[in-house]
């Protein structure tokens, strides 16, 4: 997750600003921005700041070209699968009862993978930025509806998903 500030500089830095984003090609927002971060990572590592916890699975967004962090990017990329993997597996070790109905294969439905997905990276927003504890009863319910849906799909026990290693083709 991302927010957009609006921050004032002297005429003289922003002249330098855009100097340095003409020569790089990019939009001066994203010089500016990654400056803040690298400056950030400086300060934490320094030990002045409070490092901020890294979530792996929300990707920001640099761009309206690029699509939610809860859906694979165009073209494909192993790198989120791997991550979102990883983040489905420990969504249901923390919510085995509201996801016992997944079934195994689960993967191969576009509308289980975006659900899943949706609700990791909402789930590491919580656990990260969220504040508000309505919020938090919110996806509460999203999940209770998520797994009524999974248990009334039904398929037995038999095709329960066992969470584990992804599947062969799964992370390219």
């Amino acid at each position: 997750m991302s927010r957009r500030l609006k921050i004032t500089l002297p005429e003289s830095i922003t002249a330098q600003l855009e100097d340095l984003a003409a020569s790089t090609g990019e939009p001066v927002s994203r010089v500016a921005a990654q400056m803040v971060r690298e400056r950030l990572a400086d300060v934490t590592a320094g030990g002045h700041a409070r490092a901020a916890r890294v979530t792996p699975a929300a990707v920001d967004r640099e761009g309206p070209e690029q699509r939610p962090s809860w859906l694979e990017p165009y073209g494909g990329d192993p790198d989120w699968r791997s991550s979102m993997w990883g983040g489905i597996v420990a969504l249901h070790g923390r919510y085995p009862t509201a996801l016992a109905g997944l079934k195994d294969g689960w993967w191969e439905s576009g509308a289980h993978m975006e659900t899943l997905c949706a609700l990791v990276v909402w789930r590491q927003w919580l656990d990260d930025a969220g504040r508000d504890p309505r919020e938090e009863l919110a996806f509460q319910i999203q999940l209770a509806d998520y797994g009524q849906m999974l248990r009334q799909e039904g398929g037995g026990v038999t095709r329960a998903w066992s969470p584990g290693a992804p599947p062969a083709g799964w992370a390219y």
